[in-house]
């Protein structure tokens, strides 16, 4: 398609510090793979052609189930088909990784009705910039592998370094927004509609992060849970064998060995097994202990003036 543009405009922000204790994204992006995602010859067409185009919200990706959608899609909605239109509110310019991690990139408003609400929202530093990747996650990191643009959203995964949105909440903010609107053409009717709009959008996205968020917490707190039982079975299995030793542990020692928590414990530990090897533990009265017995041998010459009083036979005539 072709539009007038609006504005352009920069921004930044880093894969790996979103600027939030809540609502995170938890993706651990590989800076390598980010970087030959933006380097592949894909994406370099898309930015040379004009064609990254970003839109207001997720939603037309969401509703088309794909990332590459079409300037018109046709969905099912109640068992029947629907054709839709796909208008997007921005394209990519250009778009760069440092090897830092940080994404640096210049978005293009265009001149449709949703580049208009899009651009009164930035105006207004309400929302922010979310980049619609392919790619895999897995526990560890999440390898991107396709580049599809960057949507204007409330709720972006990332905060901006230069242009940090504000609080919804603050006292202020819905007539900076509807102010902000108007100047892009909407009359008050309309700004007002897109506003309660967007409030009840973001209600939703906030209600979707908080429930990701206590997702990942349940599926962090069970794997620690597991650890802990697993390291208290270790324990416990440590503590039966040393209860077969073959001396005495003191108190002390079990417990210096069952946390081994500190340098001081291990010091413990390891000041009982040297004593172990000690020759001083070899005549203790352990439970493994056997006296040594002492044999004299006696020369031949000697022995034969032993006299054996038990004998039956009569040594003398």
């Amino acid at each position: 398609m072709t539009a007038k543009a609006l504005k352009q405009v920069s921004d930044r922000f880093s894969l790996f510090n979103d600027g939030r204790k809540l609502s995170a994204n938890k993706r651990n992006y590989i800076i390598k793979a980010v970087q030959a995602m933006i380097n592949s010859p894909r994406t370099q067409e898309l930015l040379r052609l004009g064609e990254a185009y970003g839109y207001y919200g997720h939603q037309s990706r969401q509703r088309a189930n794909k990332l590459s959608i079409g300037e018109t899609e046709v969905i099912m909605i109640n068992g029947r088909p629907v054709v839709v239109e796909n208008v997007p509110s921005n394209r990519t310019i250009s778009i760069t990784c440092s090897d830092d991690g940080i994404v640096e990139h210049t978005q293009e408003f265009l001149d449709t009705d949703t580049g208009r609400i899009a651009l009164g929202l930035y105006n207004s530093r309400a929302g922010g910039w979310s980049w619609a990747t392919g790619g895999q996650d897995t526990r560890e990191a999440s390898i991107t592998t396709s580049y599809h643009g960057m949507d204007y959203v409330l709720q972006p995964n990332y905060i901006s370094l230069d242009h940090p949105a504000m609080m919804m909440e603050s006292a202020n903010s819905e007539q900076m927004i509807l102010e902000s609107l108007q100047e892009q053409g909407f009359d008050e009717e309309s700004a007002r509609n897109i506003y309660a709009n967007m409030t009840q959008q973001s209600n939703v996205e906030l209600v979707g992060d908080l429930t990701n968020q206590l997702m990942y917490l349940e599926s962090v707190n069970a794997e620690l849970r597991e650890k802990v039982e697993q390291n208290a079975k270790a324990t416990s299995m440590l503590l039966d064998v040393v209860d077969s030793l073959p001396i005495y542990v003191t108190d002390a020692q079990r417990k210096a060995i069952a946390n081994m928590a500190s340098k001081e414990d291990h010091q413990v530990v390891r000041t009982m097994f040297e004593s172990l090897g000690s020759r001083k533990m070899a005549t203790l009265p352990t439970n493994s202990y056997v006296p040594v017995e002492q044999k004299v041998s006696v020369a031949p010459q000697i022995k034969q003036q032993f006299v054996n009083f038990g004998s039956s036979l009569r040594k003398f005539q």
